[in-house]
């Protein structure tokens, strides 16, 4: 999750495979549709160095809690985690994790119902979110990383007076993933594809709106 709202405005993510969008390299299945579309994304940031806004209200809910979340990790789990690290970049790859604290990272979620927040307790994390832990356990150089689930009342719910039916105590739900042997090593060998796509689209790019205008 970014934990800034203006952080997907920022510069100097142009052109790098993130660990919000790594997972279109591990695909089940065929995967040049998706990664067709990553390339053209980023060689459309890369170009006019400007990024859709694409946020929704849940995703704003998420930037709006993300400060209590960290504030609630904090005080009952690490008391050295540190919010907002700077960005990493090693080659095309680039990421901010939410928090770092010594032994490990965190990436913090923040659901907009009961129900997704129990799918953490349920069901664990989904692969996007499993791959994006593993990017930043290669980018920040840490063998673990959790994905802390945390439960704040949205803002409609606060207005009408509604809250939650779970203790303060207990509004996190942690998952803890470990670094997986050789995985940054099939990121290395995977991502040229894109990458080679990525640079093809900037070309074009400059062909159609440089040269084309001169």
């Amino acid at each position: 999750m970014s934990h800034n709202p203006n952080d997907i405005f920022d510069p100097t993510r142009y052109g790098l495979i993130t660990g919000s969008k790594c997972s279109v390299l591990f695909p089940k299945r065929s995967s040049e549709a998706g990664q067709r579309t990553y390339a053209k994304q980023l060689a459309n940031q890369m170009f006019f160095r400007f990024y859709d806004d694409k946020s929704t209200w849940q995703t704003e809910h998420g930037h709006l809690a993300e400060p209590s979340a960290f504030e609630y990790f904090q005080t009952h789990y690490n008391k050295d985690a540190e919010y907002q690290p700077e960005f990493k970049r090693l080659g095309d790859f680039g990421g901010s994790a939410d928090c770092i604290c010594p032994e490990y990272g965190v990436d913090f979620k923040c659901p907009t119902s009961l129900e997704g927040w129990l799918d953490y307790l349920h069901d664990g994390i989904d692969p996007q979110q499993y791959y994006q832990a593993q990017m930043y356990m290669f980018l920040y150089d840490r063998p673990k990383w959790i994905i802390c689930a945390y439960l704040l009342e949205t803002d409609r719910m606060s207005n009408n007076g509604l809250t939650y039916p779970v203790d303060y105590k207990n509004r996190a739900i942690l998952v803890e993933i470990e670094r997986e042997e050789g995985w940054s090593d099939l990121l290395v060998q995977r991502a040229p594809s894109v990458i080679q796509m990525r640079d093809f689209f900037y070309e074009r790019l400059k062909i159609c709106f440089n040269e084309g205008n001169d």
